[in-house]
């Protein structure tokens, strides 16, 4: 349903003025980690491309990050043929025709941008902080032993949460002002309680107002990336014993956590500084235009899943007015105008979700991203540094769509290739079994709307019986193991998911059933993998297999498994 224009006025003004000033952490990174040429450290090479310490721990923590996986040697060794074979593949994409696309030109000129922004970053607040002290990692190594007992009143407006705190010191009793903030019938000690948290588990903000707190005492209102918190502190639980000799064995990554936790709180400001001194000033009717156009062109209507088709630059390009001002800003002493052409430009690389429900939020996004790009530009910063970073990307993406393109060849496989394929992943009869769910969920912009919801009663928008869960990727992994009849809130890449698991069943199925069904599926990888195996057979694969097993960068290193001589199955 497309906004009435009173709507879509407010939503444009809340939501531009909430993002423009504000941070949210996905539109630059803001850990880019060692500095890509400045590490010698080679563990492989693949036709004399490198692949150093620095980019495979970048990539292979990230893995494990959006993977949920271990880290196991196997898991290394996997991505590290990962990577190799990406450079292979990049390869061959370059001398397609669709390396001279103009999508995928659009996408390396995203690319350069969004690398400029981060280095605009990392010279102006990253490589100005100082190393934290012994103090503040001592403190930081108590504070990662201890639990927090809180709860919090939540607010989408700023006013809203200084109007409660004025309350509270008044002497308004907690719980009372939890009944009317959200809208409680009467007073519930359940409100608002979040329970026992970590230091580490929860928004960075959130977290040192918390530890900041004496028992019994709340907080003044506490922006996160979700919106305003006032915070009370219940009571905080402390190991009872902190010896020096872990202290030392945990040295290292508590200062590494707290570094990180620094750039991010520390990088909240620097943007809202950046934005602030340009002055910006929305264009409320032409945003709500935008976001009822976007609307009537979704492609994800009635796509619940995570798989949903993604807003196109393109297909939008063509239906706006490019030269339409969403906003305008200062820039050296003139007013300039940031049109929806230049929104368009930015659309595939921003949330999507977010584009499709709060497109003044994306506006403000893509907004910061231009403007980001731009000073770092002025100030000379496509260096080595910014160079290696986009090249990577650049390749990345182009093994990427190499692989997409193999996958979606319609072309048959030999039935002994299949055969060959079954053999090696053993799929041996009487083990394999279908699975079928119940279930329902419904989405959110953050987590914590999710758990409000939770809270108030969840209005259950997506609904399946009885589905092979092969038939919803978007859904199976988390349907397959969250426990049953449980209200649960997971975190995907757009958003948040509150999944409600009501029936999960399994039967067996014959080995040749299980063969036909892993066809469809089985055919692509094995293109993809025969072309990578004829690849590393024409060029020189090299790998430090000694440097390479003894990296150390999570705190430890995986006890040896045992590893294929040749490329693995892509998975």
């Amino acid at each position: 349903m497309r906004r009435t224009a009173v709507a879509g006025t407010l939503a444009v003004l809340v939501g531009v003025a909430s993002l423009l000033w504000g941070c949210a952490r996905s539109e630059f990174r803001t850990d880019p980690g060692p500095g890509p040429d400045a590490d010698p450290r080679m563990v492989a090479s693949a036709d004399g491309v490198p692949v150093t310490a620095s980019w495979f721990e970048q990539t292979y923590i990230d893995f494990l990050v959006k993977s949920g996986a271990n880290d196991t040697l196997l898991n290394r060794w996997a991505h590290l043929d990962f990577l190799l074979d990406s450079i292979l593949l990049a390869g061959e994409f370059e001398a397609s025709d669709d390396a001279a696309s103009d999508d995928f030109k659009r996408f390396v000129k995203r690319v350069e941008l969004e690398e400029l922004g981060s280095r605009y970053f990392e010279v102006g607040l990253i490589d100005t902080m100082a190393a934290p002290t012994e103090r503040q990692i001592r403190t930081a190594f108590q504070r990662s032993k201890e639990k927090a007992v809180v709860r919090h009143l939540y607010f989408t407006s700023p006013d809203e949460a200084r109007e409660s705190w004025k309350r509270l010191q008044a002497g308004k009793p907690f719980l009372e002002e939890a009944r009317d903030v959200y809208g409680l019938s009467r007073v519930d000690s359940a409100a608002g309680y979040l329970g026992e948290v970590g230091y580490w588990s929860v928004d960075d903000a959130f977290a040192e107002a918390a530890w900041r707190l004496s028992p019994g005492a709340w907080s003044q209102p506490v922006r996160t990336r979700f919106g305003w918190h006032i915070i009370l502190l219940e009571q905080r639980t402390r190991s009872p014993l902190l010896s020096e000799s872990e202290f030392q064995t945990a040295r290292a990554g508590i200062s590494s956590q707290y570094r990180l936790r620094r750039r991010r709180l520390e990088g909240d400001g620097f943007v809202r500084q950046f934005m602030e001194a340009r002055e910006v000033q929305v264009n409320a009717p032409t945003i709500s235009a935008l976001s009822d156009l976007i609307q009537s062109l979704d492609p994800a209507v009635g796509h619940p899943l995570a798989s949903a088709p993604a807003l196109q630059s393109e297909t939008l390009a063509a239906e706006l007015d490019e030269g339409g001002v969403l906003a305008t800003y200062e820039w050296d002493g003139d007013r300039e105008a940031f049109t929806a052409g230049q929104y368009a430009f930015w659309l595939e690389s921003l949330p999507q979700r977010e584009a499709r429900e709060r497109t003044a939020a994306s506006v403000g996004r893509a907004l910061r991203n231009e403007l980001l790009a731009r000073a770092a530009d002025e100030v000379g910063l496509r260096d080595a540094e910014w160079e290696t970073e986009v090249r990577r990307r650049v390749l990345l993406e182009s093994a990427a769509r190499m692989r997409r393109a193999i996958r979606t060849d319609s072309s048959e496989v030999a039935p002994e290739r299949l055969r060959e394929a079954y053999d090696r992943l053993r799929l041996d009869a009487g083990r394999h079994r279908a699975r079928q769910a119940s279930f329902r969920a419904a989405l959110y912009p953050s987590r914590a709307e999710a758990e409000e919801a939770v809270r108030k009663g969840v209005e259950w928008t997506i609904s399946y019986k009885n589905v092979p869960l092969q038939d919803v990727p978007g859904w199976g992994p988390w349907v397959a193991s969250l426990p049953l009849d449980d209200v649960s809130v997971v975190g995907r890449r757009d958003d948040w998911a509150v999944i409600h698991v009501l029936e999960r069943v399994s039967s067996p199925v014959s080995r040749e059933q299980y063969i036909q069904r892993l066809s469809k599926e089985l055919a692509p990888r094995i293109r993809e993998y025969d072309l990578v195996r004829s690849l590393r057979e024409r060029v020189d694969v090299v790998v430090d297999t000694s440097l390479f097993e003894s990296l150390s960068f999570l705190g430890s290193r995986p006890e040896p498994s045992p590893r294929a001589s040749e490329p693995h199955l892509p998975e």
